[in-house]
């Protein structure tokens, strides 16, 4: 039977065949996703916590400061999930990037760092609605509008920074 686990290897994630014991199964995909996704929140929480502090940019701060506050709504299901199913998150988990730069630099590359993970997260929590573990699909069900919104944002605060001027006019016309 094939059955996506998702290991926290860094950002990456892995499709593999599952055989044996369905239930056990299940049980290691669902833990892995949930500590995945959880670590996924906690390093974009550093990472905006890092834009607020550094960006000298008003549209990044307000982008980090309305990343912050989603993923602390998409990290609170999750950490219920990781302790009914007894799965232990790891507190400590930093971004998974460090971001040296000050000024437009660091807002040019905060941008397009929180596009691309955003994209990731999108296309992992699509996936995560197949699972078999219904609070998962729950979850994700719940979860993927507002990635899918932070996919959005972030694509627009690149193009903002890039070119200011065209987003404004986008921003018009729509």
């Amino acid at each position: 039977m094939k059955k996506v686990k998702f290991f926290l290897v860094g950002v990456f994630w892995l499709a593999a065949s599952v055989v044996g014991n369905d239930a056990a199964a299940e049980e290691f995909v669902t833990a892995d996703f949930i500590r995945f996704a959880a670590a996924k929140s906690m390093s974009e929480m550093a990472a905006a916590k890092l834009a607020l502090e550094t960006s000298t940019s008003p549209e990044v701060k307000a982008y980090a400061q309305n990343r912050l506050d989603a993923q602390v709504t998409l990290l609170a299901p999750l950490e219920t999930l990781a302790q009914q199913e007894g799965i232990i998150l790891d507190r400590q988990q930093q971004s998974t990037y460090v971001f040296i730069r000050k000024g437009e630099t660091f807002d040019t590359a905060y941008a397009n760092k929180r596009a691309a993970e955003s994209k990731r997260m999108v296309k992992i929590v699509r996936k995560a609605m197949l699972s078999e573990d219904f609070e998962v699909r729950r979850y994700a069900q719940h979860a993927l509008p507002m990635l899918m919104q932070h996919w959005y944002q972030a694509q627009h605060l690149v193009l903002a920074l890039n070119n200011p001027v065209s987003a404004d006019s986008l921003l018009a016309t729509r």
